[in-house]
């Protein structure tokens, strides 16, 4: 059966909502026959999602030396064996008809991004004040954007072909931003679209890695940037193109809902 793997690196702290995260996974509604693995990285060997997430075969879960999300991603992307990834933060909710929409879409382009409601402490949620309009991404668009410091989107929302994000060396090997590089690449050798409806609540809170002072030293924010810009510049100049037949796709996903 086809399937959709959803990485989601774990820190201390991130853990706390793991629940939340599992819950809304489940209630996934997928199209066809299709199923999702969840493969779950711990970032150090602390046992904090112990007891959190029943037995479920669908689900694996590893440890490894503490070096933040970027090497947590790329440990559980070994363990991946769907024909598509998804990100997903530990701390995040899934939205009704996210991976749907998801698979629906790449059956049309490589990769894609969606929108995002914050979800706030008291409960209440705000949408993205920069969201592009749903669609095909302007080639270069969001390169733009990161050179200018202006993002519109969320990195967590995105998910792609498999063999793009191995072709691509997956996450960059950084302290933060590692989502923004793997977007930044893609944008420059495949086709990509976003997906206006929103996929996830994007949880807000004290114990999130990007909430401390410490995390926006400029120096180390810059650099974290500046070598997502490096590597897509990089292949941009090589003019490769990664490779796909997007009517295959569709048929083989018209085969699924037939």
């Amino acid at each position: 059966m086809p399937k959709i793997s959803i990485i989601t690196p774990v820190h201390n702290g991130g853990h706390h909502y793991l629940d939340e995260t599992y819950q809304s996974l489940q209630e996934q509604k997928l199209p066809g026959d299709w199923e999702w693995q969840w493969c779950i990285q711990e970032d150090g060997h602390a046992g904090i999602t112990a007891g959190i997430i029943p037995e479920d075969p669908r689900i694996s879960i590893e440890s490894g030396l503490p070096a933040r999300a970027a090497v947590a991603r790329m440990h559980g992307l070994t363990r991946a064996t769907g024909e598509l990834i998804r990100n997903l933060d530990a701390d995040d909710v899934l939205l009704p008809g996210a991976l749907e929409r998801d698979i629906e879409t790449l059956e049309r382009v490589p990769w894609c991004v969606s929108a995002c409601l914050d979800l706030h402490q008291d409960g209440s949620t705000s949408p993205g004040p920069y969201d592009p309009l749903g669609g095909p991404v302007e080639p270069g668009r969001f390169f733009d954007e990161v050179v200018e410091r202006r993002l519109s989107v969320q990195t967590t929302t995105f998910a792609a072909h498999r063999p793009l994000v191995l072709a691509l060396g997956g996450w960059h090997a950084l302290t933060g931003a590692e989502g923004i590089a793997l977007l930044l690449a893609a944008e420059v050798v495949a086709p990509g679209e976003f997906i206006a409806e929103p996929s996830i609540l994007y949880r807000k809170h004290p114990d999130q890695t990007t909430a401390t002072d410490y995390y926006w030293n400029p120096t180390e924010t810059a650099t974290r940037i500046e070598a997502g810009i490096q590597r897509a510049r990089a292949l941009r100049e090589t003019g490769w193109t990664w490779s796909w037949d997007p009517l295959l796709s569709r048929a083989a996903g018209a085969a699924r809902h037939t």
